[in-house]
């Protein structure tokens, strides 16, 4: 098994399940709806957070994916070493990939609310090996 296969199958996982969630009709049918105020429809505001957070999982996969792509083929040497340290080929997205969103809401999908624990426990993970990366590089 070459370097990140595993990594890179845990990543085409969570955007196969993200898939799934976004084709399924009415994602929020039947959540139960809590009163926000008079002006604003409750459902729509959960629609709301529920669309941003997918965009939330959507982004960080799709970071995830682009760095796993950009070392396995440096690994598989179709990439130099030294594309690792391009700043274009780095994990980006952090602003938006490491905050907490709605992991916590319990009036989002429990489907939308564990690929945001999930994809946000992966982002946070490649982080960590960007960083190290950095480090090592200045180091050597």
């Amino acid at each position: 098994m070459a370097p990140l296969d595993g990594t890179y199958r845990e990543v085409m996982d969570l955007l196969e399940r993200a898939r799934a969630l976004a084709s399924t009709p009415r994602m929020l049918g039947g959540m139960p709806v809590r009163s926000i105020g008079p002006l604003v429809d409750p459902e729509s505001m959960i629609r709301l957070e529920a669309s941003c957070e997918a965009l939330r999982v959507t982004s960080r996969l799709t970071h995830c994916l682009a760095w796993v792509l950009v070392h396995k083929a440096i690994h598989a040497g179709e990439l130099s070493l030294d594309a690792a340290f391009d700043p274009e080929n780095r994990l980006s997205g952090g602003s938006v990939c490491m905050a907490v969103g709605g992991e916590g809401n319990p009036h989002l999908p429990r489907r939308l609310r564990e690929l945001l624990g999930a994809s946000r426990t992966l982002y946070v993970r490649l982080a960590r090996l960007d960083a190290r990366m950095s480090v090592e590089s200045v180091r050597a």
